[in-house]
């Protein structure tokens, strides 16, 4: 007879736990759903998703039509930081050793 109870006890504890996971899973899904409803950066980018858009679209546009200017920019870019990758270190900064 107590073997009954221990199951029956068990089966409601298991039924609880099963419960409270459809509840958390029910609230990530909605989250999923609707991204402009969490925190964070995802939420940021979620709701001002038209100017994220539009900089991504001029950024393209600038590097179809003026291909020369951009490469120049990325060109300097990777210089400057080669060059801080083995400058830096020797000044002390240690987020710049190259391992």
């Amino acid at each position: 007879m107590s073997s009954k109870l221990e199951l029956e006890a068990r089966r409601r504890l298991l039924a609880a736990q099963c419960a409270e996971q459809r509840a958390m899973m029910a609230h990530d899904v909605a989250l999923l759903r609707h991204p402009a409803e969490m925190g964070g950066t995802t939420g940021y980018v979620a709701q001002h998703k038209t100017v994220f858009l539009t900089a991504a679209g001029l950024g393209l546009g600038i590097l179809v039509t003026k291909p020369k200017w951009v490469v120049g920019v990325v060109t300097a870019g990777l210089s400057a930081y080669k060059l801080a990758q083995q400058v830096l270190p020797v000044l002390g900064w240690k987020k710049f050793e190259v391992h």
